[in-house]
């Protein structure tokens, strides 16, 4: 009787424990993205969405926050109530470039939110319009050193993947290039298939299709080694030795979001993208899924932050 009058006693605290948490997902889930729809970033957030929603039993909506590399959405989700209910399609800027080219940041890149998983790896391309004549990036290299400074080339923010491309680039190469920014790769698209840039470095989602569509022209994937998804297409580290960009995607949750939540969320996400068609879909997007855990997340975090900062800090990149 005695341990039948101590049970009912723990009770009480046994269901307020359980009334303090409450069931995941509750409502709605926001995905912030932090470039304008029509962008690569854009696509594949909306391909994650959906499977995301199935597997959680809530809706998952996108809400574009364009602007600033990815920072205002990083400073959207910062603010956040750590709960689950909002996340972010993150990109390396904020997390690994901007803290270094950035003289301030509305947040704290490391301390400010929760890694939950990398969901792929984004394979990004040189590309140029159709009607230039350059046909590898040998060539385009070339026009570049004989016109120093008179060919411009268009990325999707400071601080983005592409625009850390181009420094990089022009880093091993010592070309000098006019720089166009935009507010994200959707924006873009329009100058750069009319004629008014000369080149961009891109992600594939965006620039296969019009590639196909003989709009413009593919000159090399952004790698080291010969892309599967385009196999034709030789690695820009052909013509430049030690050429090597690896853009990513991942799942970020703003900091003190509890571990049942971001393990929930990191289980969603493996189990959508163990789904053929998600997997058959990403590869439509020339994007290769790999899914980590948060804490190889996390080192991967820190090693590109290792990796990208004396580079943009070496080119004097900075924003106010």
């Amino acid at each position: 009787m005695m341990v039948a009058r101590r049970s009912l006693l723990a009770l009480p605290a046994l269901i307020g424990t359980a009334q303090a948490q409450p069931a995941y997902p509750a409502r709605p889930i926001r995905l912030l993205v932090g470039f304008a729809p029509g962008g690569a970033i854009d696509i594949i957030a909306r391909l994650v969405a959906p499977a995301l929603a199935a597997r959680l039993g809530q809706p998952v909506v996108v809400e574009n926050r364009g602007g600033a590399g990815g920072n205002i959405a990083a400073e959207v989700l910062s603010h956040a109530p750590p709960d689950g209910h909002t996340l972010m399609l993150a990109t390396p800027g904020p997390f690994t470039v901007n803290p270094a080219i950035y003289r301030r940041l509305p947040f704290d890149p490391v301390a400010g939110f929760a890694p939950v998983a990398q969901l792929g790896v984004v394979l990004d391309v040189l590309a140029v319009p159709a009607a230039r004549d350059w046909q590898d990036t040998a060539a385009f290299i070339a026009a570049a050193k004989a016109r120093p400074g008179a060919l411009n080339v268009s990325h999707s923010g400071v601080g983005s993947g592409s625009h850390v491309g181009i420094v990089l680039l022009r880093s091993l190469t010592g070309i000098d290039l006019v720089e166009v920014p935009y507010s994200g790769g959707g924006p873009m698209m329009a100058d750069f298939v009319s004629g008014k840039l000369d080149a961009t470095i891109g992600t594939a989602p965006v620039l296969v299709p019009l590639a196909r569509a003989g709009r413009i022209r593919i000159l090399g994937v952004a790698q080291a080694e010969r892309s599967p998804v385009l196999p034709d297409v030789p690695p820009m580290a052909d013509a430049v030795p030690g050429y090597d960009l690896r853009s990513w995607v991942g799942l970020m949750a703003p900091a003190g979001t509890p571990a049942p939540v971001i393990a929930r969320v990191h289980e969603a996400a493996a189990a959508a993208l163990a789904d053929p068609d998600i997997v058959a879909r990403f590869h439509q997007q020339a994007t290769e899924p790999k899914v980590t855990d948060p804490a190889t997340f996390a080192r991967t975090l820190a090693e590109e932050r290792a990796r990208w900062a004396p580079l943009m800090r070496a080119a004097h990149v900075t924003v106010e």
